[in-house]
Order: structure tokens, then sequence, then C-alpha cells
């Protein structure tokens, strides 16, 4: 894999960028939603394969909010790369797609599952060729990235995604980190500095260690999600990431965007209603991945 796009990024860096105003470009796919912590039982099964998997169900969705066609081919997501701890050293612990040629319509979705140990339903294609639009994911493009590991995940907490454009352009950067908080709380409590978890180290189940996030310094759009939810969507085109249930009712909903008008009209998943998927479903995430 190649990660030279990656920086350190320096001192306030990130606070700044998400303090600042977000113009996401139309002319580019947009990160809508992500599924990062696969909830428990069968509300998690995301890819409808029949069988729930804390690895093989996570998702990353884009969608097409301008008036033209996409070409997806050389467009790239992946995950922030851990510059201390032994993740640093293990590049198999990170995501990493780069989409074929395919063409992203107006107002149309795409889904990209990690797929590891499972196939999404219906049309899915990978990294060496498309398939047509899924109509189990209403009509979205679906991949699958076909990850080789139970540890090449995004991780639950002190994590990103980078979407890449084919000339090397860091377009849209979306973190969740709850670290910041735990230190806070443990000062004020005077335990002293509490660490987050970092990826999870490859073998026998152990957890990293802490491991610090780099990304891209000239991310065009650096974006902030809600802490340890599991599932983030984007509220509107020009909104904030907000938890998928608070938003929308549902767990999470691969293939939908309604461009803002959550509110009005609560999707549903590709189980059923939202009272059919009420967070009683939603346990805490498994651990290790």
């Amino acid at each position: 894999m190649e990660y030279a796009i990656y920086a350190v990024c320096v001192a306030g860096g990130m606070a700044a960028g998400l303090a600042g105003a977000q113009t996401l470009d139309k002319a580019h796919p947009i990160i809508t939603e992500i599924l990062y912590a696969v909830p428990s039982g069968e509300g998690g099964d995301a890819d409808q394969s029949g069988a729930r998997s804390a690895t093989g169900d996570e998702f990353i969705e884009l969608y097409n909010a301008g008036e033209k066609a996409i070409e997806l081919k050389g467009y790239r997501l992946m995950d922030g790369l851990p510059t201390v701890g032994k993740a640093a050293s293990d590049a198999k612990s990170h995501i990493e797609f780069t989409f074929p040629q395919a063409t992203l319509a107006p107002g149309q979705a795409v889904v990209v599952f990690n797929g590891f140990g499972s196939e999404p339903k219906g049309n899915v294609g990978d990294a060496t060729a498309a398939k047509p639009a899924n109509e189990f994911f209403h009509g979205a493009l679906v991949f699958s990235m076909k990850c080789a590991n139970q540890y090449q995940a995004l991780s639950n907490s002190n994590d990103m995604v980078v979407l890449v454009a084919p000339d090397g352009t860091a377009l849209q950067c979306v973190r969740w980190d709850n670290r910041d908080e735990q230190r806070d709380a443990k000062k004020e409590s005077g335990e002293g500095e509490s660490q987050g978890k970092g990826k999870a180290a490859r073998g026998k189940g152990k957890r990293a260690e802490p491991a610090d996030k780099a990304a891209p310094e000239a991310a065009r759009v650096m974006q902030d999600a809600p802490k340890a939810t599991g599932s983030v969507t984007l509220t509107s085109v020009d909104g904030e990431f907000a938890a998928h249930m608070d938003a929308k009712a549902v767990l999470f909903s691969p293939g939908v965007f309604d461009a803002g008008n959550a509110a009005s009209k609560p999707a549903t998943d590709q189980r059923g209603t939202p009272e059919q998927a009420k967070p009683a479903k939603q346990k805490a995430p498994e651990t290790p991945k």
C-alpha cells in the first residue's frame, strides 16, 4: 500500500480544520455514512449476507450530490495511518480501496463494504470491476474491499476515513476520536490521563497500544463525527455528521441519502421499519475485531 500522502498534522491543525467552514465539492463523491462499529446480533447484518460479521459488515457510503455523473475510477478510500504503537508497523491492519471504472449518477449512492468473511447480497463489484446497481441497497453501486483479515478494519475509536481524488488530492476526512474527552475526565477526577485504543494488534486478539492518527494536512474538508456511536451519517450536504440512530431512527441505511430531508422522512434500512431496528438490538460492539 502507498501511504506517502499522509503527513502528521501540525499542532492544532486538526482542530483548526474542524472548526473552520466546511464546503463539500459536489463535483466529487461525498462521504455520507460510515459504519465503523457493527452492532451485535442479527441487527448488525448490514450487508444482508445472512450473518452478522464484526469486520465484514463495516461500510462506507458515498453520494453524488451534483448534477452531473461522476466517473469513480481512481478515487480511493482509506483509514488513518497510526504514527505510534504496535499498529504503526502493521500495514495489514489498514484499509484501502481504489475504485475501478464505474459511473455514479446524480443522486445515486455507492456503498463499499469491508467484506472480510462476508459477501453482500446482490450485485457486488470489487477493485477490479464494478457491477450494475444493486436492488437490495436502494439502487446503489455496491463494492466489497475483500479485506484479508479481521484486523484490517476501522477502529471503534480514534480512526478516520479519507476520500482521495484520482490526482492524489485529499478531498474529505471524517474523524472520530474520544481520547481527549477521556483525558479531560481523568484529569478532573485526579486519575491522570487515560489512553484510547488504537487498531487491534495482529495475533491472539490483543489490542494495539494507543495510536495517534496522521491525516492529509491539505484535506479540503475535515469533519468530526460523534464519538463511539458505531454508525454516523451526514445530516445534509452542507450539514454535520450525527449518530445515525438519532438522525434516521435506524441503526444504518446503506444506499440511502436524501440530501438533508432525513428529519421529515425517516429512512428504513434493508431489514424493515424503524420500529424493527430499535436501540434494544444495539449492544456494545465486540472487540477485538
